[in-house]
């Protein structure tokens, strides 16, 4: 089979970064704000300096926590069919974009605070398309109070989709509430362990920094079994070297870092080694991804994962369109195809504009789209004999056509076909309205919307569920 690969690491540069990022992690340091998790790496043998929080790992802590991470697990779902194997055998699993707090509001054509019902609609469309493999529940329902929104965002999800669900908590009572939950759609703890309904993603503050919550958070998930997608976001030219190189080095590190934490507080906790690295804009001060660098980190931190055996999660579909349109799509589809075509386990970014800063449903769709080509594009061409077809090819012979043949009613589904791009002549185009891509993904989300319902969850278990929230809820209050 003639998949295509594309390949940028040799094994000496992946050593090199390697090098340079244990070295980083022995004479600079990281800044771990939890208590807990400093007297764990202390245990472990690092070195903790108490006085700034100052914490010095040494070469073998790193590779005792690359040994100990597993390689494979399940991430489980409600719909057991839908639950996804680690690592993904061939292209990634891709899921939506999270967690801004702005969805774009289709009448007014502006970004606008999202709210839960927002959230409500996002996981039923997301639950509905085909290509969304897991969800993440990409609009905070701002709404609910700050400090209860993460917990009420999980609920809401669980009930509106029977896909994974990947999530973050930023305190370790919101981890232990978010636990709760996983447990009781799960059907227990020994269930949770073995098809985790739940993942959370942790981003790790560049550079080289694990505040107090989200660290809390990391420990209590690894003793619970919940995978951890630890997120570094280096920025090259603000919070990590203009050279890629440099940037790389540092990310790996933090990931580094990140995954010992998470081996000192339970052995074999499963965890994603993640990069959602974009440069600085230096003409708007801003976060580029749609830069080609974006891509080009995401391709190296996918080598970097491979190298040490780690499931990965790369960001895809980065953009900084304001709105849908031409330049939305050409950033999407380049970040996205290099990243898939270099291999890594799970994708971001389905349904986000302006640097994840806020999600379009007509987007979620277009961007499916989009990933349905590039997938198409990776899975190569087959060059086995039936494949090739030269029975076929013989009984049509010289100035025949191959329109009529049963071969081509049995395999011209197989060709790629788009739902959302116009692919008639100019003249009916014209005649039909000249109607665009975003207005036929809009009629779609209205059209999937009326007729989706999410499998319900349980009775017993949606009880469960509200009782969390509510207590989550009291103690917002």
């Amino acid at each position: 089979m003639g998949r295509c690969q594309l390949t940028m690491l040799t094994r000496a540069d992946a050593e090199a970064v390697h090098g340079a990022s244990v070295r980083i992690l022995e004479t600079t340091g990281a800044l771990v704000r939890s208590a807990e998790a400093r007297s764990l790496l202390a245990a472990a043998g690092a070195k903790v300096v108490e006085t700034d929080t100052r914490v010095f790992f040494p070469e073998g802590l790193v590779a005792d926590a690359l040994k100990s991470a597993p390689r494979s697990f399940v991430l489980g779902a409600r719909d057991p069919k839908r639950d996804l194997r680690i690592p993904a055998d061939g292209l990634p699993y891709v899921c939506t974009d999270g967690f801004p707090a702005k969805i774009w509001d289709h009448a007014a054509q502006l970004p606008r605070p999202s709210t839960r019902a927002d959230l409500e609609r996002w996981a039923t469309l997301a639950d509905a398309v085909d290509a969304v493999d897991f969800l993440w529940p990409s609009v905070t329902p701002t709404d609910l109070p700050a400090r209860a929104q993460f917990v009420g965002g999980l609920r809401t999800s669980y009930e509106h989709t029977s896909k994974h669900v990947q999530y973050q908590a930023i305190r370790g009572d919101e981890a232990l509430a978010e636990i709760e939950m996983a447990r009781a759609v799960a059907g227990g703890d020994e269930e949770n362990r073995k098809r985790p309904h739940f993942s959370s993603v942790h981003c790790i503050v560049a550079p080289l920094q694990y505040d107090a919550g989200p660290t809390d958070g990391v420990i209590a998930f690894a003793r619970a079994g919940i995978p951890v997608v630890h997120m570094t976001m280096v920025t090259p030219g603000i919070t990590g070297p203009t050279t890629l190189a440099g940037s790389l080095a540092l990310a790996n590190a933090e990931v580094l870092a990140a995954t010992a934490i998470s081996q000192a507080a339970a052995r074999g906790s499963p965890v994603f080694y993640c990069f959602v690295c974009a440069p600085l804009d230096m003409k708007s001060g801003g976060f580029y991804s749609g830069s080609p660098e974006y891509g080009l980190l995401s391709v190296a931190g996918a080598e970097m994962a491979r190298h040490y055996g780690l499931p990965s999660m790369m960001g895809g579909m980065g953009n900084t369109a304001k709105a849908p349109g031409m330049q939305l799509g050409y950033e999407k589809a380049l970040t996205t195809a290099v990243v898939a075509l270099a291999g890594c386990d799970l994708l971001t970014g389905l349904g986000g504009l302006n640097d994840s800063l806020f999600v379009g449903m007509e987007q979620l769709l277009i961007d499916a789209e989009i990933w349905e080509h590039i997938e198409r594009t990776a899975a190569g061409v087959d060059v086995s004999d039936a494949e090739i077809a030269l029975d076929v090819i013989e009984a049509v012979g010289p100035r025949g056509q191959f329109l009529n043949q049963p071969h081509t009613l049995a395999n011209f589904r197989r060709l790629f076909m788009s739902r959302l791009s116009d692919r008639s002549s100019y003249e009916a185009w014209a005649a039909a309205g000249r109607k665009d891509m975003y207005e036929a993904a809009h009629a779609e989300v209205e059209r999937i919307l009326a007729a989706h319902r999410p499998a319900p969850v349980s009775a017993d278990v949606r009880r469960r569920l509200e009782a969390i929230d509510a207590g989550v809820l009291a103690a917002a209050a």
